[in-house]
């Protein structure tokens, strides 16, 4: 169940890394288009503040809409609170929480994708993802990003999470759409749109309430019902929502 947790988070505020591999063996031709810009090893950026205070690491938030929206988060934020102000603030909270389990990813010029990680943020030892990922060039400011529901789930072993997990993912068979952009010579910005994102928070929204909490520990309950609460409340938030975009800033 653990794992779940964490796709759902991920979903939730990185649609991005959801995508994993691809079963489609198109990007290993010889016609794969290449985007030199994106190839290598891009780092994920230090959590910290710049001369203006400002808060930097490579999580990147954008939100426009009603100023009424409002969301809580349960033992974090217990009253009502904009979201124009929230948003600000979870790129604070999710840079750590990245910076601490990923540390880089590595595009290849055959369309691979790889990625040095860590299990739980308190492993001493990285380790190497290969074939979690692939993807395709559409054009310099956009790629596409495949699943492999066989690679993501093969170690799962409960059959029922394993299923959800597996319905989950199918939703992206036909590749997740993500946008590219370059802020330096040295940065790279990937991120998703709310075109992408509303349907999958629907999706979220009919899993979420459905998924028995039996068997659960006392810490991966405590992480799922800020996730359910949270979950709950993103269709009103997306209705009340005219822009957002969900992405990751990495550099060289």
């Amino acid at each position: 169940m653990k794992k779940f947790i964490y796709l759902m988070a991920m979903v939730c505020t990185l649609g991005f890394f959801t995508a994993c591999s691809s079963d489609d063996d198109d990007n290993e031709k010889d016609n794969f288009v290449r985007n030199e810009k994106i190839e290598g090893t891009w780092k994920v950026q230090e959590v910290g503040f710049d001369a203006n205070g400002n808060p930097t690491g490579s999580v990147v938030l954008n939100w426009e809409g009603s100023d009424d929206a409002t969301i809580t988060i349960p033992g974090f934020i217990d009253a009502p609170y904009p979201v124009k102000d929230a948003i600000k603030m979870a790129p604070m909270l999710l840079n750590t929480q990245l910076r601490s389990v990923l540390q880089d990813v590595t595009f290849n010029e055959k369309g691979q994708i790889s990625a040095t990680y860590k299990e739980e943020s308190d492993d001493k030892d990285w380790k190497v993802a290969n074939d979690y990922a692939s993807y395709q060039v559409v054009n310099e400011n956009m790629i596409t990003l495949f699943l492999n529901t066989t690679k993501i789930t093969e170690d799962i072993d409960d059959a029922q999470e394993k299923a959800m997990i597996t319905n989950m993912l199918d939703q992206f068979k036909t590749g997740i759409p993500v946008h590219v952009s370059y802020p330096a010579t040295n940065k790279v910005y990937f991120y998703v749109d709310k075109d992408f994102v509303a349907p999958i928070i629907a999706m979220l929204y009919a899993q979420v309430n459905k998924i028995p909490t039996t068997g659960m520990d006392k810490e991966d309950l405590a992480r799922f019902m800020i996730l359910k609460s949270v979950v709950n409340q993103l269709p009103a938030i997306m209705e009340k929502t005219t822009k957002f975009e969900a992405g990751i800033e990495l550099i060289k």
